[in-house]
């Protein structure tokens, strides 16, 4: 059987690619245009016949990560997940954090408020044992040691809503394996772009839950999925110095 190839590990070759022939003046890709092209017809080719594993778990095995547990989970950094980080949460960290979400959610709406801000306290806690607590929105205004790509910021909030769900919070939706918008097939812009996904149940209504619009510790962007593959985008980024 034909295999789709995943379209995080598209975008993670596409993010190392163009790494290397990056200019950081001009921000423009030199190196990675042919391989851009020429894989996506490949995603596009085989993805009409074949089947795909969309579980979460089924994306963190496709790109060999530990699946993440309450004692233990990993954090991705350094673009498309070339830093893997295992870390451990104190119980005071943990008891923080499932204060501030508060109790269980009534309905769909306020459980997706619920895990919007909760993505932000993850990111403000976890940055200051990462170094990532400098990172800024995007991927071009910032490169090196502490800035994540969509790569890693979809992976980090996919971990951060498996732990939620581990603790028994979500109850409203189910958790996917992020998913990517790609210009000329989705929308009109320049780059591909990839974030975590949560599905209403009851409704099959698909959310992106979207933190890379924003510096590290702001609250994800939560919007329907097909909203966001249409190019979606927030009217302004939120930068450290603001109100968290």
């Amino acid at each position: 059987m034909i295999k789709i190839i995943n379209p995080s590990i598209l975008f993670s070759a596409l993010s190392r690619n163009g790494r290397n022939g990056y200019d950081s003046h001009k921000y423009v890709y030199r190196g990675g245009i042919r391989t851009f092209f020429s894989m996506l017809i490949a995603a596009v080719t085989l993805g009409a016949c074949s089947t795909m594993d969309t579980s979460p778990q089924g994306y963190y095995k496709k790109k060999n990560i530990d699946v993440p547990a309450i004692s233990s989970f990993p954090f991705c950094s350094e673009y498309g997940c070339k830093k893997v980080e295992k870390i451990s949460l104190s119980e005071e960290d943990w008891r923080d954090i499932l204060e501030y979400y508060g109790d269980i959610a009534v309905d769909a709406e306020s459980e997706r408020e619920k895990i919007s801000r909760t993505i932000g306290l993850f990111e403000r806690k976890i940055g200051r044992f990462t170094g990532t607590d400098s990172d800024v929105y995007g991927t071009f205004h910032k490169m090196g040691k502490g800035q994540l790509d969509c790569v890693d910021e979809s992976t980090n909030t996919t971990t951060y809503l498996m732990l939620l769900d581990k603790y028994g919070l979500l109850k409203f939706h189910y958790i996917s394996m992020p998913d990517v918008r790609i210009p000329i097939i989705h929308y009109m812009g320049r780059w591909p772009h990839q974030t975590a996904v949560i599905i209403e149940k009851g409704t099959g209504v698909a959310y992106a839950v979207d933190s890379w619009f924003h510096d590290n510790g702001y609250a994800a962007e939560v919007v329907p999925l097909k909203k966001w593959k249409e190019g979606w985008k927030p009217e302004k980024h939120l930068r450290r110095g603001s109100d968290l």
